[in-house]
């Protein structure tokens, strides 16, 4: 049976609209019976803990994490761009416990992954996003010893694999949704061939217009500012497509070519990895804050290699 799992990266804190969707979108995959993997940031899980129903809806499917802060200066691939691995480890040990201020980046109490724990009432959260799919080798060990076991950020490789403790589950088929013929044949040929598929789309893309953290690629602002959301109609079309691609992944399960659910797995599969294979994995996790911040990293790449190089734990 192919595996297809719905994922959703849950971290626009900042629009009114966003929340209200994810009621929609949780009510949507209610009515044909899926569960999805939601990867709350800890300032979402903060913003969610006064919206009771969509807190009991969310509780019926899989809840991941998504970091503390997502796209607040220093980002994960930001505070971990030092010399030291061991010191980056902490660092993140640090910064993912933590509520992070949303216009300054100073740590303030407790938040972080122990918000997102606390939302979920004593559900696991046992699986990991990175931001913009930017992961960081320190980073990523940092996680796995607070508990996680799943990492959802990587180009590794076309099947989960199992690597220093963590399964890295393959890079999604789908990640936005636009409700056009390259977003089906996408998801299709993926299902009908991998024994995974991941489809990962953000919730905030089907009400705003924009990305909602552009306001952070140039540094962190003075204030606040909501994205332009998307008019009634733009709306209205996008998640008409997106209630049909559900119902014909219904059907698809019914005949029984996939299954539709959001379990996790550990992977029987060892990771081998070439050099060159090490390069691309660097390159492609760079992509996010070289395209969208402009930051060129100094130590990121030396992180990779030790990663990949030293003995598996």
């Amino acid at each position: 049976m192919h595996q297809v799992l719905l994922t959703f990266d849950t971290e626009d804190f900042v629009s009114e609209n966003s929340i209200w969707f994810l009621r929609s979108l949780l009510l949507c995959l209610e009515k044909y019976d899926f569960k999805g993997l939601f990867f709350l940031t800890g300032h979402m899980a903060e913003k969610l803990k006064d919206h009771t129903e969509i807190t009991s809806l969310l509780q019926e499917n899989e809840i991941g994490y998504h970091s503390s802060s997502h796209s607040v200066r220093p980002t994960v691939f930001e505070f971990t761009d030092v010399e030291s691995y061991e010191k980056a480890y902490e660092t993140s040990l640090v910064r993912e416990t933590s509520h992070i201020n949303p216009l300054n980046g100073q740590i303030e109490g407790k938040g972080g992954i122990l918000a997102v724990r606390s939302l979920c009432n004593g559900k696991d959260v046992v699986a990991y996003r990175a931001p913009g799919l930017c992961w960081s080798p320190p980073h990523s060990e940092a996680l796995r010893d607070m508990g996680l076991k799943f990492d959802f950020s990587t180009k590794i490789a076309p099947i989960p694999v199992f690597y220093k403790g963590l399964t890295f589950y393959p890079y999604p088929a789908v990640r936005e949704w636009e409700g056009r013929s390259p977003n089906y044949r996408a998801f299709l040929s993926s299902a009908l061939k991998r024994k995974v598929t991941v489809i990962g789309l953000h919730p905030s893309f089907f009400v705003n217009q924009s990305n909602w953290d552009s306001i952070y690629h140039e540094g962190n602002p003075k204030s606040i500012a909501c994205p332009r959301p998307r008019t009634a109609s733009e709306f209205k079309s996008t998640f008409h497509s997106f209630d049909l691609f559900l119902r014909r992944a219904k059907h698809i399960e019914s005949i029984g070519l996939i299954e539709v659910n959001s379990d996790l797995r550990m992977s029987e599969e060892k990771l081998t990895i070439t050099k060159g294979k090490i390069e691309e994995i660097y390159r492609h996790s760079m992509r996010w804050p070289r395209l969208f911040f402009k930051y060129e990293p100094k130590f990121l790449h030396k992180h990779f290699v030790e990663l990949f190089t030293s003995s598996a734990l």
